[in-house]
C-alpha cells in the first residue's frame, strides 16, 4: 500500500490535487484509517493517476475522464470523442502555426524599421504641402490600412498625376485619413476632390523607409521609440509620402511628422 504521499511523489501530483480526486470520486484511496483519517492507495493506481493526467492534456474534462477510466463508454462514442479531439487539436495546431508566422512577420517587420529609422532618422524643418485629397475617419489605428486601401482605389480611378501622399491627423475621437496628390500652390478643388493646405513645420522628423508595404506601420512605431531617446515626441499631421509603390513587396516611402520636446505640449 502506499500512502498520500507516495502516490504524490510516483505521479508527481500534489497531496491537495489527489484530495480533490478523492472527493470528485476519480481516485478513491483503498483504504481509509477511521482513526487516523490517513488514506492508503494500492500500487495499481498509480496507472490510474497516470492515465486520468494523460486524458486531462488531451483536454477532457474530469467528468470524461471519470467516464473513460471506469469503461463506461461504448467504444464507438470513445472513437468519436477521440476523433473531434483530434480534430480539436489539428486545429489549435494550424492556428498556432498562424500566430507564429505572424509574430516573426512583426518582429521582421519591427527589426527592419528600428534599421531604417537609425539609418535614415533626420530632423530639420518640413515644407507646406498642398493636397488635392479624398478623405475619411477611423476609430483607431487597426482601421487606417483599411481605410488607406479604400481611399487609394477611388482614387487611382480619377487617374491624377502627381505625388502620392496619405496623410494622418488624430483628433479627440477619431483618427483622420486622407490620400491625395500634391499640387501646385496654384490649384484649386476638383472631382470631389478636397483641397488642403498642410502647413510648414519648423522642426520635424524624416525617416526613408524601404521594403514591404505591410511594414510601414511598424516603422512609424519605432520612429516614435527613437524620438523618445532623444527627448522629442511627434505631433500633429503625420505625412507618409510614397516616393515608388510600383513593387508592394519593395515599397519606397518617406515618413514625415513634426516633433517638439517631450512633454512640452
Amino acid at each position: 500500500m502506499l500512502s498520500i504521499g507516495d502516490l504524490a511523489r510516483h505521479t508527481r501530483i500534489s497531496v491537495r490535487m489527489l484530495r480533490h480526486y478523492d472527493a470528485l470520486g476519480l481516485v478513491v484511496p483503498e483504504h481509509v484509517d477511521p482513526h487516523t483519517g490517513h488514506r492508503w492507495y494500492a500500487v495499481s493506481q498509480i496507472w490510474r493517476v497516470d492515465s486520468l493526467i494523460a486524458l486531462k492534456e488531451l483536454g477532457f474534462t474530469l467528468e470524461q475522464c471519470g467516464v473513460l477510466l471506469d469503461e463506461q463508454l461504448p467504444v464507438e462514442e470513445l472513437r468519436g470523442m477521440l476523433r473531434l479531439r483530434h480534430a480539436q487539436l489539428e486545429q489549435r495546431m494550424t492556428a498556432d502555426a498562424d500566430r507564429l508566422t505572424e509574430v516573426e512577420r512583426r518582429l521582421r517587420s519591427i527589426e527592419r524599421g528600428l534599421t531604417m529609422t537609425n539609418g535614415t532618422l533626420t530632423l530639420g524643418p518640413l515644407p507646406a504641402i498642398r493636397l488635392l485629397h479624398l478623405q475619411t475617419e477611423v476609430n483607431d489605428e487597426s482601421e487606417i490600412g483599411g481605410a488607406v486601401d479604400a481611399l487609394s482605389t477611388e482614387l487611382d480611378a480619377l487617374q491624377l498625376t502627381g505625388q502620392r501622399v496619405h496623410t494622418y491627423f488624430g483628433g479627440p475621437d477619431k483618427i483622420e485619413v486622407s490620400v491625395g496628390v500634391a499640387v501646385a500652390a496654384t490649384a484649386t478643388a476638383s472631382d470631389g476632390l478636397t483641397l488642403t493646405d498642410v502647413p510648414a513645420v519648423p522642426e520635424g522628423a524624416t525617416v526613408t523607409y524601404r521594403g514591404p508595404a505591410e511594414g510601414i506601420g511598424d516603422t512609424w512605431r519605432t520612429l516614435d521609440v527613437a524620438l523618445d531617446e532623444q527627448g522629442l515626441e511627434s505631433y500633429g499631421i503625420y505625412r507618409d509620402i510614397r516616393l515608388d509603390t510600383s513593387d508592394p513587396d519593395e515599397v519606397v516611402v518617406e515618413l514625415q511628422a513634426a516633433v517638439r520636446p517631450a512633454g512640452s505640449c
